[in-house]
């Protein structure tokens, strides 16, 4: 993971360099006073690993709901956890 101006403590490597690309992709956006939602549209849109690579878009929404989590995002609906079906 790349060194930035911003210090956090991340479990996992993939999910680390998922944390920062949105938090380079925050910090834009509210330099640009962007509302929220097209703030997450952004976000969502920075994804650099798309639907295809499995582990790397788990990554990315772990990331995700820690990120909307810190910064008091509203989490999208693509992004909450889904029901385990094996459960039930």
């Amino acid at each position: 993971m790349t060194r930035t101006r911003h210090e956090h403590s991340l479990r996992n490597q993939e999910i680390g360099q998922a944390y920062m690309i949105m938090l380079d992709v925050y910090d834009q956006c509210r330099r640009n006073q962007m509302s929220d939602s097209a703030t997450l549209a952004a976000i969502k849109s920075a994804n650099p690993w798309g639907q295809a690579e499995q582990w790397p878009q788990k990554a990315w929404l772990i990331a995700l709901r820690e990120f909307c989590r810190d910064y008091k995002l509203p989490l999208p609906v693509y992004a909450r956890h889904k029901p385990d079906p094996r459960k039930h």
